[in-house]
């Protein structure tokens, strides 16, 4: 007489292994898609120089932006903020405006801009932003080509895809 009385407590070992792994396969397969995978942003050192005086010269920039240092920008990802520093009073840094990127240039040759065949901003490269552009006034409230403003500072702010990743204080120059 023989007894199968011990294979029935390893079948059941076994089918609640089974059913065990395939729990944590499923379990897995979901929470693997819910981690975030987006890339980090750009680190770069970025310097400028804001002239009044160039707005009467078509061939000037009155601002330009030279890539120091650090990682190329994909310009479709950036937005630059130019804000007010409090040397303008106040209530000056709630007033800032989105530098348009149709508005920034190859200071080279000025024929491309951010929005139409630029789509990098590489170390050594220099933008640059015409004064008479929108530039010139914030919010209608100051204009940046007033001589009494000379002296003044004002942030650009660099976000790629909503992160800040530099904010140089330029002065304003005439």
């Amino acid at each position: 007489m023989t007894t199968d009385s011990g294979v029935s407590p390893v079948i059941g070992v076994l089918l609640m292994l089974t059913l065990t792994l395939i729990i944590a396969a499923i379990v897995n397969s979901f929470a693997g898609g819910l981690v975030d995978t987006k890339e980090k942003p750009p680190s770069a050192t970025l310097q400028a120089t804001f002239h009044q005086n160039r707005i009467a010269d078509p061939n000037n920039a009155s601002l330009l932006i030279t890539h120091v240092s650090g990682d190329p920008l994909p310009v479709s990802d950036i937005s630059i903020i130019l804000r007010p520093t409090r040397t303008f009073g106040d209530d000056a840094e709630n007033n800032f405006i989105e530098i348009g990127k149709a508005n920034i240039t190859n200071s080279r040759t000025y024929s491309e801009t951010w929005a139409n065949g630029i789509t990098s901003m590489k170390v050594g490269d220099t933008h640059g932003v015409f004064g008479d552009t929108n530039i010139s006034k914030l919010n209608g409230k100051y204009d940046l080509m007033a001589e009494k403003y000379q002296g003044n500072t004002v942030y650009l702010e660099f976000y790629y895809d909503r992160n800040l990743i530099a904010k140089p204080e330029v002065l304003i120059q005439g």
